[in-house]
């Protein structure tokens, strides 16, 4: 089932209001790696975080809308080595309800179409759990290739799962 979004960017939203969709993303997902509340301790960090990250050029955090309220979103970070900026990595989640609806891929449509017009990123990563077969679908429909499966990659309490380096060109 397709559900139509506005995509909108990190600036045209409080803070409190992304912190929550973020948060809710991570807690109600196991293909996220990251312990949120541990690297985010508050809103404020949350905030200065991605104020930091959204100062350099190329970087971005797109939020899809549906009846007014966030419902996805997706992060790209550019790296910052001097001889890696050209890259960048890529991270997206979407709120439980609306999963599997076409969100991610019109928030990674208009992501890449951003990119192709500042042509400040040539190389866009992510990290995939190998298990994630739509996610997977989604980026190889998107020309992302596979470098390399990780084995044993991501542990959830006394369980592994292997994970996948993605890349494309931009």
């Amino acid at each position: 089932m397709k559900h139509q979004v506005t995509i909108k960017g990190y600036h045209e939203f409080d803070a409190k209001e992304l912190y929550a969709i973020v948060r809710h993303v991570h807690l109600t997902t196991d293909f996220m790696s990251d312990d949120f509340d541990r690297k985010f301790i508050g809103v404020e960090a949350f905030a200065k975080y991605h104020q930091e990250l959204l100062s350099i050029y190329g970087a971005l955090m797109l939020i899809a809308m549906s009846d007014s309220r966030p419902v996805g979103y997706l992060t790209i970070e550019v790296n910052t080595a001097i001889r890696l900026r050209h890259t960048a990595r890529l991270t997206m989640g979407i709120v439980e309800g609306y999963r599997k609806q076409g969100i991610g891929r019109q928030l990674l449509q208009a992501a890449l179409e951003r990119l192709k017009e500042t042509k400040a990123i040539e190389i866009l990563y992510l990290m995939v759990r190998a298990d994630h077969v739509a996610a997977i679908h989604l980026y190889q429909s998107f020309h992302f290739e596979t470098l390399i499966r990780l084995a044993r990659d991501t542990k959830i309490g006394t369980d592994y799962y292997d994970g996948i380096l993605m890349r494309r060109f931009i």
